[in-house]
């Protein structure tokens, strides 16, 4: 944590040179990385078990917070690589980031809520013809993002005169629902132009 300002420097340097603009269909997806935080991955199945039915492989990455090696198995996913970070920086290690680009896809789709250095990092380095994540402050290296809405107070009236009672934000399989359905929806507008 100590030189964290360094790994979030490499971050604004990585966004100011190589970003995608591409596009890839969710017909023409091969691979595909999906990053979430640990305690998510149940919400996931569905979202997982959809795109495996489409024939996408899928590279889960677990931020899990913990020192220690877990073990994770979520079927439809190979391989799941939790992350391993460098404490003093911030950053994933050495050894992770290789193991990351060897399962590099053609989509990769952050569905983490809370702000992340260190997936945030991979997001920027990932090769990845098209991203789909929720913009976490001025450093976005999304093509497709999804925005959260606002909570209102409980009780009270949200700006829009919405009077839902203790509306909250989705969770990260909401969030992953939401991405494969606008992902498909612009795959489906491209081929009508």
């Amino acid at each position: 944590m100590l030189f964290s300002f360094i790994t979030k420097w490499a971050i604004k340097r990585q966004l100011k040179g190589r970003q995608s603009d591409g596009f890839c269909p969710f017909g023409g997806a091969k691979r595909l990385v999906l990053m979430a935080q640990g305690k998510d991955v149940q919400s996931l199945l569905p979202g997982i078990q959809e795109m495996v039915r489409a024939g996408i492989d899928v590279t889960l990455v677990i931020d899990t917070h913990r020192k220690d090696k877990v073990s994770v198995e979520v079927p439809g996913c190979s391989p799941i690589l939790v992350l391993q970070t460098c404490w003093l920086l911030k950053r994933p290690t050495r050894a992770f980031l290789r193991n990351f680009d060897d399962n590099d896809g053609d989509v990769l789709i952050d569905v983490s809520i809370s702000k992340s250095l260190p997936l945030l990092y991979l997001a920027v380095r990932s090769r990845s013809i098209f991203k789909i994540g929720v913009p976490k402050g001025e450093s976005n290296p999304f093509n497709l993002q999804i925005l959260l809405p606002e909570s209102s107070p409980r009780g009270g009236v949200a700006e829009d005169g919405d009077t839902e009672v203790g509306r909250s934000k989705p969770n990260a399989g909401e969030l992953l629902q939401s991405a494969l359905f606008y992902w498909k929806k612009i795959g489906v507008k491209e081929n009508n132009l």
